[in-house]
């Protein structure tokens, strides 16, 4: 059983190694990034996921917070307009009292980004 969990594990790495950066401030580091993206993934379930659907087919659990697909597919949004939203959080809508650091508001920015649909 070892075999094929560590065999799942090589393929994987080795999958993840040939994806291609993301645009607008893609990383040098393609394992990094994907570390990164799956911090950012753990974040927005613990810090956001309680108003915001953070996974595809989710719904909101606040009607009036949208969710994490339709943010990752608003027309304009860049790495860094998401971003820069994400790391000034005088920009938060009132019912949004959350104050994120700049490098969890990195996090959950590529993680929003791997939910742009192609």
């Amino acid at each position: 059983m070892r075999i094929k969990a560590s065999i799942a594990i090589g393929f994987s790495v080795a999958l993840a190694a040939c994806q291609t950066p993301v645009e607008n401030g893609a990383t040098d580091s393609k394992v990094e990034a994907s570390g990164m993206e799956t911090q950012g993934e753990h974040l927005a379930v613990t810090l956001c996921s309680g108003c915001h659907a953070v996974a595809d087919g989710e719904i909101s659990p606040n009607a009036e917070a949208p969710d994490f697909v339709s943010i990752a597919n608003r027309e304009g949004l860049t790495r860094q307009t998401l971003g820069n939203f994400l790391h000034d959080s005088y920009n938060f809508p009132n019912q949004m009292n959350l104050e994120l650091s700049d490098e969890d508001a990195d996090k959950i920015s590529a993680y929003i980004l791997t939910l742009r649909e192609p």
